[in-house]
């Protein structure tokens, strides 16, 4: 009889010493969940920046492309530097220079707040008939 009431004053104790452990397991288990949203949170952030970014280069690129096709189309009006603003770009330029006879060099550059300034570059040749 007296075995028996060891073992359960032991369970007992055990029980008293285990109080709160489920609570602590509780909170850690949250603590880990917590940073693993707040990782994942980051990494939308500089996706969505990142998109932003591709979506400024391919406009940069269609600008060139537009302005290449208008030198294409009227190659009369074929001169030196000039520069314009881009009004699709954020503090968008491009500046076009003439590198040598019928060699031309496109700097779109763009500028979005608390970011470095972009830039997209492209040289071409085009030869017009005499």
């Amino acid at each position: 009889m007296m075995k028996n009431k060891s073992i359960a004053s032991i369970k007992l104790h055990q029980r008293h010493q285990q109080k709160g452990a489920v609570l602590l397991e509780a909170l850690i288990a949250v603590l880990i969940f917590s940073f693993g949203i707040l990782a994942i949170s980051g990494l939308q952030g500089a996706m969505m920046k990142n998109t932003a970014d591709a979506t400024y280069r391919a406009e940069a690129a269609y600008v060139v492309q537009q302005q290449l096709g208008n030198m294409l189309a009227y190659p009369i009006g074929l001169g030196g530097n000039q520069s314009m603003p881009v009004a699709n770009l954020p503090n968008g330029t491009m500046a076009t220079r003439l590198l040598s006879e019928g060699r031309y060099q496109f700097i779109v550059s763009w500028q979005t707040p608390g970011e470095p300034v972009h830039t997209y570059q492209a040289v071409t040749s085009i030869f017009t008939a005499r």
